[in-house]
């Protein structure tokens, strides 16, 4: 027994093709932020109320007048995180857990769950941002801002693997694109814009230590 853990310990980690240290096992981060998502649209209602996207959601233009006006108003720091839990409905809730679960079971493995990790709730602050910067009025939430800081980090890799990048230009173009024109309605362009800024820095940065590690074991 004490061979074999001495052997494990002297196991070098395997690399992805990326470069990073893969993680083994399933994408439990990946599952789990899918069970947090889900968990909090079928309790929030009776933990808060009918009205719990306002209380956990973002609302860019807040002002003090505002918020003495309704209840579910307001602009805590913590709304910066919580808003990247609230799902609107059943349907926005589908689709948000559709895409994180495609990206996640992918990208986990490949990156490792702590540059997952950081890539997610990373994208997540950057939609925040994109929000209150750039957003008029209204609650605004949703998976789907860190969703597309994941999109763009898979952007970036197809790029660095020289393979074709079209598809996520055409996502960029109808979800971010197409509501900055006027079309699809509700969609909140500002955090999808301000989730792929971010994901898409955070991932040429943890692509850059990757390249700092390989010259430095090439000299």
């Amino acid at each position: 027994m004490d061979c074999l853990k001495e052997a494990q310990a002297q196991a070098r980690p395997i690399r992805s093709r990326l470069g990073f240290t893969m993680t083994a096992g399933p994408p439990i981060a990946t599952y789990v932020l899918m069970g947090v998502n889900i968990a909090l649209f079928v309790v929030g209602p009776m933990l808060i109320g009918p009205a719990w996207e306002g209380y956990l959601g973002l609302w860019p233009g807040y002002t003090a007048e505002f918020g003495a006006l309704y209840a579910d108003v307001g602009n805590e720091w913590y709304r910066w995180i919580t808003a990247g839990f609230v799902q609107f409905s059943w349907i926005h809730l589908g689709f948000n857990m559709l895409a994180l679960w495609q990206l996640g079971t992918v990208l986990e493995p490949a990156l490792g769950r702590m540059n997952f990790l950081l890539l997610y709730f990373g994208s997540l602050l950057g939609s925040s941002a994109g929000v209150m910067l750039l957003a008029d009025s209204g609650v605004h939430g949703g998976a789907s801002g860190a969703i597309f800081g994941l999109i763009a980090a898979y952007g970036i890799i197809l790029k660095r693997l020289n393979l074709p990048v079209t598809q996520i230009l055409v996502i960029a173009a109808i979800f971010i694109g197409g509501p900055m024109i006027g079309l699809l309605s509700g969609v909140s362009w500002e955090g999808h814009l301000g989730g792929a800024v971010v994901g898409a820095a955070i991932m040429l940065l943890l692509f850059r230590n990757v390249d700092k590690r390989e010259a430095a074991l090439r000299r």
